[in-house]
């Protein structure tokens, strides 16, 4: 069953090209090793720039957490958080459905 991970998240005040270029950096640079990577999505709010949300896709959690645990990772995420407020609000799940065009 494919794992959904979602966060919700505020750039700092003038961080919001940081934020995107982080997500624009991690599909150049670890998309490739990040086995059982199936999508990502970045929103951000039209209410406040500076708030996010994001969907990530994993064929299943165990290469989810294999991805999450890794050193490149961890590394990754270090960075970014230096852009953000506080802690991303996490939510794990299993996908259930999904509908597309």
């Amino acid at each position: 069953m494919a794992h959904v991970t979602s966060m919700r998240f505020r750039a700092k005040p003038s961080e919001r090209g940081s934020v995107i270029n982080d997500f624009q950096r991690w599909e150049r640079e670890h998309k490739a090793r990040a086995k059982g990577f199936v999508r990502a999505v970045l929103v951000s709010s039209y209410e406040d720039l500076d708030e996010f949300f994001v969907t990530v896709v994993f064929e299943s959690k165990e290469t989810y957490d294999a991805n999450s645990d890794s050193p490149e990772q961890s590394a990754w995420y270090e960075e970014f958080r230096q852009h953000i407020v506080d802690d991303p609000e996490w939510f794990n799940g299993n996908l259930e459905v999904q509908v597309a065009s």
